[in-house]
């Protein structure tokens, strides 16, 4: 790989690779700062933390139907005017959440109109973007992309909850609206763009880096190929995900405090950014689908010390950072290989169907995981029954087989 030829794409797209970390954590609001409201809207309007939280449980089931969409759209009018109209009208819907009644009819509703505004600002977009400005260093970019989350896990909760207990929980959802639009907006507007709107306004401009060369969407989703990628992607969410969402409650069941448990839950961040740096740094060196299996395999190991020792706080930490690795480096591996095996001609309507079974994935994992606990009392069942899930994601992501070359044909 040429160092020459790496910084040439850094130099040209660090500012997309901004833009689109900005983008990340504006897309995480939600996520992290559902726990922060529901004290305030419990008492406010006494419903369940399960009424209030079932908003997420929208946006995953919308997210099926509209993530597909939104990839032919960037496709076909470029990311760039998607991603500045939708962080705009992001904001905006979450700031009606301060419109909330104490009516769930009303709740419900501003989640369902939110959900289609959240299509605006997914991954897809913003992976688009980097993804085609990029070619020898996509994989660290992508990685760089994705490390706007944990900017998202941290500002949110801090700016939220300090807006709450200064303003009341109604002004608090317009201030922390107001704050990552003023943080987000301007940098998407000055930054953000893709090969495709470069082709548009500038077709002669050598800052387009990865030729728009690929399989078609249909193609592409008819392949046994895609079926793989999809299904390892799928299975990735549907277990590593939901073990991240319940760390506390599996780790205090095995016998540790709640504190404890929540200060060994805050190591998913750090080793999350962690994870996501190397996986970059080993996607532009060594083939991408083995780098998603030895990265989905982490969790694999997380289950079995969380099964054998439970109850050890050292074992615990080392099963947590493992489950943070694993997670670190799963998106960035999926939209890395999404590009190289389908190529970047439909890349927006390919990864946005993965994009939309991630949804459902995220949406239905904690779900089953609770369920699981509420029949049988215990998670051990679900760390058992996560192994194989996992070991047949990894056999997924190895049966790619070799990246096309669609620069011969």
């Amino acid at each position: 790989m040429s160092r020459k030829q790496v910084f040439g794409e850094w130099k040209k797209g660090w500012g997309v690779v901004l833009a689109s970390a900005l983008g990340m954590g504006v897309a995480s609001m939600t996520i992290y700062s559902v726990g922060i409201f529901m004290e305030p809207l419990q008492k406010e309007f006494g419903w369940s933390r399960t009424e209030i939280s079932s908003g997420l449980t929208i946006t995953s089931i919308v997210s099926v139907f509209s993530a597909p969409f939104m990839g032919l759209l960037i496709d076909r009018a470029g990311a760039r005017r998607i991603a500045i109209i939708g962080v705009t009208l992001y904001c905006a819907a979450f700031a009606c959440f301060s419109l909330a009644t104490p009516s769930l009819w009303v709740w419900w509703g501003l989640w369902f109109a939110y959900a289609f505004t959240a299509a605006t600002v997914k991954p897809t977009v913003w992976a688009s973007g980097v993804s085609s400005m990029f070619l020898k260093g996509r994989g660290l970019a992508l990685s760089a992309m994705l490390c706007g989350t944990g900017l998202g896990s941290s500002l949110t909760p801090i700016v939220g909850n300090y807006l709450i207990d200064a303003l009341g929980w109604r002004l608090a959802y317009l201030g922390l609206a107001a704050f990552w639009f003023i943080l987000v907006g301007p940098a998407v507007f000055l930054f953000f763009t893709s090969a495709k709107d470069l082709h548009r306004t500038r077709p002669d401009t050598e800052l387009v880096v990865a030729p728009l060369v690929g399989v078609t969407a249909r193609e592409g989703l008819l392949s046994w190929r895609y079926v793989r990628l999809a299904s390892a992607a799928f299975l990735v969410a549907l277990t590593v995900m939901s073990l991240v969402a319940n760390l506390v409650p599996i780790i205090t069941s095995q016998g540790l405090a709640r504190q404890q448990a929540a200060n060994l839950a805050g190591l998913v961040g750090l080793t999350t950014v962690a994870g996501r740096l190397t996986g970059g740094f080993l996607l532009d060196r060594i083939n991408g689908n083995l780098v998603g299996a030895m990265s989905v395999c982490f969790a694999v190991a997380a289950c079995i010390l969380l099964l054998i020792w439970p109850g050890s706080i050292f074992v615990s930490a080392v099963a947590v950072g493992l489950l943070g690795l694993s997670l670190g480096a799963e998106l960035d591996c999926v939209a890395y290989l999404t590009t190289r095996h389908f190529g970047m001609r439909s890349f927006g309507v390919l990864f946005g169907t993965i994009s939309g079974l991630l949804a459902l994935a995220t949406g239905l994992g904690p779900l089953l995981v609770s369920l699981t606990y509420d029949l049988s009392g215990s998670y051990d069942i679900v760390l058992m029954a996560c192994i194989p899930l996992i070991l047949l994601s990894a056999f997924c992501f190895l049966s790619l087989g070799r990246y096309p070359d669609f620069e011969q044909g």
